[in-house]
């Protein structure tokens, strides 16, 4: 997780610094170009003529005034403005780096570098500047990155060259150091830089604090919908043990964070059953019924993720299992609703169900046995590869199975739960968006895959932190009416925080 590179080396033109090429007018585009790739241009870089020089020359190779070039040259000059995004990149690497060093190496003539100096660029950021015509040696010259190698004294593979050129990045990666091409069609050069040197945890843990109570669903398709949902804020609750960055409601309305949320010695009776019921929902429903009923799902997550200090102000879970239990199909299954005219039997449910039996003890009851049956069943003959009315990805099973094998104490049922970790490791390597990537890590973990196994899998996931500090939402579960596919930001962030959290304290 912790970078080896000691020294990064900025480019000029294209990286640091952003110009305008329609802001030259006195020349078509063309004929610029054409001057770029001159000989003359090259030795003004290297410092070998001079601007003046170089214009009288440009001017005889286009047929133009030399006065012509001169303003074309201060036309580009003119619109060069600081990348603003990048610089403040390089502070907070600089903050979070301390023995980082930091390098400039432009092919600029010496005349326009006096001129950039000027510019509004945090110079004294940076421990040396190398401008071609100073240095006498341009870009793409292997001496010119030998050079740069000798002069900071970092080893050539500790040394990371940005550049928005990819024969300067060609020649770069032949000293062996390593190249990042600034380019539009390449991921952003900002990310790119922040996942590669500063440590990663930190940075998902503010993300979830910077963005508490707002950790909202997204939806496929419908990017312009907000949905709250308890579910999603239930298991980011189980996963950091913060209540203070989600939202939640109660089945009987209460907010999380109200006095009367909290255990005020008070025992909920039978009558109190349905304020233990709780709905995915935490406002209106939407992209399906006006009216939607509790589901077995979120009243599992619910008592699994409740802190114990939270217990006594909900029905007891032996209410709930009893509810569960008599919410069977006629093949015996517990199923997804406490809704008679919404009969849904779902494996991942089955799984956080029978997951609420075990962790409060209730393992060996029969009114199980069926339930556990089927979960077996679809695990052993991959029921689930392509998801399901309810969930959209295999990890999605997978991960709840994971969660029932390691948080169960019954012997009998972890072996007939074997084939999870065999079916973990072909799922290694395969496709798979954010979220759906970041379950299957945790749940490899969980089962205590080796981690040579799923390395490649990991340095994916880590390589798909944004600039904030999250990761992006992916999906893992669907709207059974509308097929839509359901993900959080928050959810796949606080996952990849667990998992950063058990590869350092296994390191």
């Amino acid at each position: 997780m912790t970078s080896n590179f000691k020294a990064l080396v900025f480019d000029l033109g294209g990286v640091l610094l952003n110009w305008d090429r329609s802001s030259v007018d006195v020349m078509t585009p063309n004929q610029f170009l054409t001057i770029m790739n001159s000989t003359t241009w090259h030795n003004l870089d290297r410092g070998l003529v001079t601007l003046k020089e170089a214009c009288v020359e440009f001017g005889h190779l286009l047929g133009l005034d030399a006065s012509t070039a001169e303003a074309a040259l201060e036309q580009a000059q003119l619109s060069l403005t600081p990348n603003t995004s990048l610089i403040e990149t390089i502070h907070d690497l600089r903050a979070s780096n301390p023995s980082l060093k930091f390098y400039v190496m432009s092919n600029i003539s010496r005349e326009h570098f006096e001129i950039v100096q000027r510019l509004n660029i945090p110079w004294s950021v940076f421990d040396k500047a190398f401008a071609s015509g100073v240095e006498g040696m341009r870009k793409p010259d292997l001496c010119f990155f030998e050079h740069v190698i000798k002069q900071t004294g970092v080893p050539a593979d500790q040394i990371v060259m940005i550049d928005d050129t990819a024969e300067n990045i060609c020649a770069a990666r032949s000293k062996g150091m390593h190249g990042i091409l600034v380019d539009k069609a390449l991921p952003n050069v900002n990310i790119t830089l922040r996942n590669m040197l500063q440590d990663p945890l930190p940075r998902a843990q503010a993300f979830l604090k910077n963005n508490a109570g707002s950790h909202h669903c997204t939806v496929e398709g419908h990017e312009e919908i907000q949905l709250k949902d308890n579910f999603a804020q239930l298991m980011i609750w189980e996963l950091t043990d913060d209540e203070d960055i989600i939202y939640l409601k109660w089945p009987n309305g209460r907010m999380l964070g109200s006095q009367d949320t909290h255990a005020n010695g008070n025992t909920c009776t039978a009558s109190q059953v349905e304020d233990g019921l709780w709905n995915y929902f935490f406002e209106a429903p939407i992209l399906t019924t006006r009216q939607f009923p509790p589901d077995a799902d979120t009243t599992s997550t619910a008592y699994l993720s409740l802190p114990k200090r939270y217990l006594s102000t909900v029905p007891p879970v032996e209410l709930i299992l009893d509810e569960m239990a008599a919410n069977s199909d006629s093949d015996g299954i517990m199923q997804t609703y406490f809704d008679p005219k919404r009969p849904r039997v779902t494996p991942e449910v089955c799984c956080n169900i029978l997951r609420v039996f075990h962790s409060f003890g209730h393992g060996s009851d029969p009114r199980i046995k069926r339930t556990e049956d089927y979960v077996v069943e679809c695990l052993n003959n991959n029921a689930c590869l392509n998801g399901n009315r309810h969930y959209s990805t295999p990890e999605s099973f997978l991960y709840f199975v994971a969660r029932l094998y390691a948080e169960t104490n019954s012997l009998s049922l972890r072996k007939r739960l074997k084939a999870i970790k065999p079916q973990l490791q072909k799922r290694l390597d395969m496709p798979a968006n954010p979220l759906a990537l970041a379950l299957r890590l945790f749940a490899c973990q969980s089962m205590r895959v080796d981690p040579l196994l799923y390395q490649k899998d990991l340095e994916r996931l880590l390589s798909l932190q944004e600039e904030d500090g999250g990761w992006p939402a992916g999906h893992f579960c669907c709207i059974g009416r509308t097929g839509a596919r359901i993900g959080n930001r928050g959810l796949t962030t606080a996952l990849v925080a667990r998992i950063l959290q058990h590869e350092k304290a296994n390191a």
